[in-house]
């Protein structure tokens, strides 16, 4: 397929744009504790926006205008003292053939400590109802926007984005959920649009008439009494006759995050049908469909039928670096195509990271370019893997592009280990892309892979390794510490294999242990017409990404299963099990119960000396998830 139209010219008022990919902002947490622009995000964008193969359009992430505000390791506008570096990100962006856009955001009353919105309406991020914010604070933040406007500008960026998304600042002024003002601030699309094109009016002002403007904003929020989508075609279509040169638009505000970063349990592209009324109603503004487009075949249609002007991909480039330029040769196959697993957003849960930039679980080397280079060994070694999972397929295919000898052994018949239960739900379908990707890799690389392979110390010497990995990988938790009665008729189940297709006997079903896995099989078997319940010792759905939880619980709550938050497994009787919650036992009729209560490392050969190195990676080392186990499996490959 030829992409005629992604690759055509496009322009943005003033700004020639080669190709119609627009890089959208994401918050990398590449800035210093000052705010400063660090070496990670020019080597970020520097990986992306290369030799002119990058998108045609980068916006760059959000700064911030005052210093009052600091969000995950952000960028710092609020003094000249940030120039030079920002200069120098702006620099290596264009150097690469793209247009550089910077990004101006704000928290608004989403960020603790700052208790002013436009309105005193509690927000579900905190439930404190903020005060409302005054004129004279208002203006104080626009002359603080101005300023951060002239000082990108001075910077060498060719544009400026207005975040207007996510319940940030400008957000809560745009949405009449969060914006009730009666003065000329709010009450009508005219007076909400009022302050973010006071905004705009207050850059221009001090940089140029014509100087690009991009405003990030929603079609609809998806909520209750929130902006509808007539309300929102309206207030583009104002912002557009005064002078916003365009829209990157996606759906959905702070309390339904779901729809503006789609993770995997929505459709793909769920906003579309909306950015494409906008299009139709104002088919002279220019639209950036944002929200999911992953798919460059997706992309192409969208163009091809005039439903957008530009496609906004964040998370694809997140995921492959090269991604604009596979698709530019049609090399898709190629491609590291993003899970929408939604882990770029969990650096809260992963302190051990702290410090770092984002992260993403199928490409290791995201935010820390130049640490994880791929370079050629200096010598060559015969290394041996076991275990065909993640870690191991991730180490195999690093070592071999390095021009090791790599031979792995997995002792099953098919490569993936428990990848394959995590990618095989019906929603799943971009996880199940990642396993080919890393095939063809090790393939690529000369990997030599022995299926059905379990080899005992004699056979893993047998390869002559210079070093040994093991990757062996966990095994599901079976039951402990319950009693079981001897006559019980109740069927145990692990979720993994249920998941996989096991069949489950009966009607009613229990299902312990209440998080990504518990909540899928959950689903799953009440979809199959079960009569399902769902046990968690503590919360249901703890740490699990926003995002997605937003979504599969609004799926629990329109499936019928029957939920046991804080209960424990008491006991099984013989068609019973028994949950002890508070002081009390609640007894449950069961033919299943489904353990979904986690894993163990698998560590059959961890006592074996090989007379050469041997690694531990993965689970086998300590239980993580797939983010873990892939980059563990590539830090290695790269230093071994």
């Amino acid at each position: 397929m030829t992409f005629k139209h992604l690759f055509t010219p496009g322009k943005i008022g003033s700004l020639e744009i080669p190709n119609r990919f627009v890089q959208g902002s994401v918050q990398t947490r590449c800035a210093d504790s000052e705010g400063f622009v660090r070496q990670e995000l020019v080597d970020y964008h520097a990986a992306r926006s290369h030799e002119g193969k990058g998108p045609g359009l980068v916006i760059a992430q959000q700064t911030f205008a005052w210093p009052a505000v600091k969000l995950a390791q952000g960028l710092a506008l609020w003094d000249d003292k940030y120039i030079e570096k920002l200069a120098a990100l702006a620099s290596i962006i264009k150097k690469g053939g793209s247009r550089a856009v910077l990004q101006l955001g704000g928290s608004g009353s989403r960020l603790a400590g700052i208790e002013m919105a436009p309105s005193p309406v509690i927000g579900s991020w905190n439930m404190k109802r903020p005060r409302e914010i005054s004129r004279e604070e208002m203006m104080h933040c626009l002359r603080c926007y101005a300023e951060a406007g002239r000082r990108l500008y001075e910077a060498g960026f060719e544009g400026f984005s207005l975040h207007g998304r996510a319940g940030k600042y400008i957000a809560q002024f745009l949405s009449p959920w969060s914006n009730r003002r009666t003065d000329e601030f709010g009450g009508s699309p005219e007076n909400r649009v009022r302050y973010p094109l006071m905004i705009v009016d207050a850059i221009r002002e001090r940089t140029r008439s014509d100087f690009p403007v991009i405003m990030g904003t929603f079609s609809h929020e998806g909520i209750e009494g929130g902006l509808s989508l007539e309300e929102g075609i309206e207030q583009i279509s104002i912002m557009a006759e005064r002078g916003v040169d365009a829209f990157l638009l996606a759906s959905g505000g702070q309390e339904s995050l779901y729809l503006e970063c789609p993770p995997y349990p929505l459709p793909d592209i769920p906003g579309l049908d909306d950015i494409t009324a906008v299009k139709r109603a104002l088919p002279h503004v220019a639209v950036i469909a944002n929200g999911g487009i992953h798919d460059p075949m997706d992309a192409e249609k969208i163009l091809a039928e005039g439903r957008a002007d530009f496609i906004g991909i964040t998370r694809p480039l997140l995921a492959d670096p090269d991604y604009v330029d596979k698709v530019r040769r049609n090399d898709l196959k190629s491609l590291r195509r993003c899970l929408r697993c939604n882990n770029c957003q969990t650096w809260a849960s992963r302190p051990h990271l702290a410090g770092r930039g984002m992260c993403c679980t199928v490409n290791p080397a995201l935010t820390v370019e130049r640490a994880m280079e791929i370079r050629p060994a200096g010598q060559r070694k015969t290394v041996t893997i076991v275990g065909g999972g993640l870690a191991g397929m991730s180490a195999a295919a690093t070592l071999g592009e390095r021009g090791h000898r790599v031979i792995l052994h997995e002792m099953t018949t098919e490569l993936g280990g428990q990848w394959l239960a995590a990618s095989a739900g019906e929603d799943k379908r971009h996880f199940r892309t990642f396993i080919p990707y890393l095939k063809k890799r090790m393939a690529d690389a000369g990997v030599e892979v022995h299926l059905a392979s379990n080899p005992d110390k004699s056979a893993v010497l047998a390869d002559t390794p210079d070093a040994v990995v093991l990757a062996t990988g966990a095994q599901p938790r079976p039951l402990r510490g319950a009693e079981i009665l001897p006559d019980t008729r109740v069927r145990n189940l692990f979720a993994i294999d249920v998941l996989r297709g096991s069949p489950v006997p009966g009607k009613k079903a229990v299902v312990l242990g209440g998080r990504y896995i518990g909540i899928e099989t959950a689903l799953l078997l009440a979809e199959r017409g079960h009569d399902v319940s769902l046990v968690e010792m503590t919360e249901i759905g703890r740490g699990l990404i926003i995002r997605i939880k937003q979504v599969l619980f609004r799926r629990l709550g329109a499936s019928g299963i029957r939920l046991f938050p804080n209960s424990s497994l008491f006991r099984v009787t013989s068609r019973q099990v028994e949950v002890a919650h508070g002081n009390a036992v609640l007894p449950l009729d069961a033919d299943a119960l489904i353990l979904a209560i986690g894993t163990e490392p698998v560590r059959t050969m961890q006592d074996k000396d090989f007379g050469v190195p041997v690694y531990r990676i993965g689970d086998c080392d300590h239980i993580g998830d797939a983010r873990e186990a892939v980059a563990q499996g590539a830090e290695l490959g790269v230093r071994l």
